[in-house]
């Protein structure tokens, strides 16, 4: 049986980025990433993982 120890995220998967727009430091987890799916001209698919400023609510592409 799984037993929860901390609900708080481990330092190893908190990330840190800086918003281009606002100059914000966001902070987020994997949680936080979405994907954002997009078709070129080709009708190639890439998925591009984005999350959002907490700031100014630009859209920030994340590895």
């Amino acid at each position: 049986m799984m037993k929860v120890i901390s609900t708080v995220p481990h330092h190893s998967v908190v990330k840190q980025c800086v918003c281009r727009k606002c100059g914000s430091t966001l902070e987020y987890t994997p949680n936080d990433v979405t994907e954002n799916p997009v078709t070129d001209y080709t009708g190639c698919t890439d998925i591009y993982k984005v999350i959002n400023c907490g700031n100014c609510g630009t859209e920030i592409t994340v590895s």
